[in-house]
């Protein structure tokens, strides 16, 4: 007799136990999302009709070499079986790649890691990661005059440097030629300098940079003007080169 009353108690601690948990409805689950290097305001991430301002830590600036992470979590859990899908508010969709959308100033922000998207309940807890970075532009311009070899630009902000061969005919003889001058992109904010770091041989030729920012000398900063530009970044450079004398 003991044992027949064991199965009812049983079930009876197991209705219980469903209850205290909610009564033995659906799972839920809350969608955390850590943001690493996020330098500027702007950033709302959205799923499932919520939406998340991410904003930068207040402690930190956007030149700082390290910026922590922001760790936050949607207002609402969603419940098991729900899918979801973690884009910059507003964005274009298409195959869980997010274009545009409300992004931070000067930056670009996508998923670090693992997807942004599932269903709730595939994995224990749902831990969406994203990374930004700044956004580089690029630094162009024409070399004119450049008949010798061995001609070799540097930018002070970089560790590159970039060889400029001379225009040729169909003889392989250097014509003098403009040609197109393409750096390293740059960060915005970050300051460039491009230099003349081996000047030209056979024929010996000097070679002067012109253009860029204010000091029109090829250097400058990768500043707002240039974000904002029709074509974004600085394509005003000019290396002119002449054959010595």
């Amino acid at each position: 007799m003991k044992f027949s009353f064991a199965r009812p108690a049983l079930a009876l601690a197991i209705m219980a136990t469903l209850a205290s948990c909610g009564g033995g409805g659906k799972a839920t689950f809350p969608i955390t999302v850590t943001v690493s290097n996020v330098r500027y305001p702007g950033l709302v991430l959205s799923t499932n009709g919520q939406d998340l301002t991410v904003n930068p830590p207040s402690a930190t600036s956007a030149t700082d070499a390290i910026v922590p992470d922001v760790v936050l979590t949607f207002p609402n859990s969603i419940e098991y079986g729900q899918e979801y899908e973690v884009v910059p508010k507003g964005a274009t969709v298409v195959n869980h790649a997010a274009t545009g959308g409300a992004l931070p100033k000067h930056q670009q922000c996508s998923p670090n890691l693992f997807p942004a998207y599932g269903t709730a309940g595939q994995l224990a807890k749902i831990d969406i990661r994203y990374a930004c970075a700044i956004n580089t532009y690029p630094l162009t311009g024409t070399v004119k005059g450049l008949t010798g070899t061995g001609l070799v630009l540097a930018n002070g902000s970089t560790t590159g440097t970039i060889g400029v061969s001379p225009a040729v005919d169909a003889n392989n003889a250097p014509t003098g030629a403009d040609v197109t001058l393409t750096m390293n992109p740059v960060p915005y904010g970050s300051t460039y300098g491009v230099t003349v770091l081996t000047q030209p041989t056979s024929p010996a030729q000097t070679c002067t940079v012109t253009g860029g920012g204010t000091n029109g000398t090829g250097g400058g900063t990768m500043d707002d003007a240039a974000e904002a530009a029709t074509s974004p970044g600085v394509n005003n450079l000019v290396v002119t080169c002449v054959t010595n004398k």
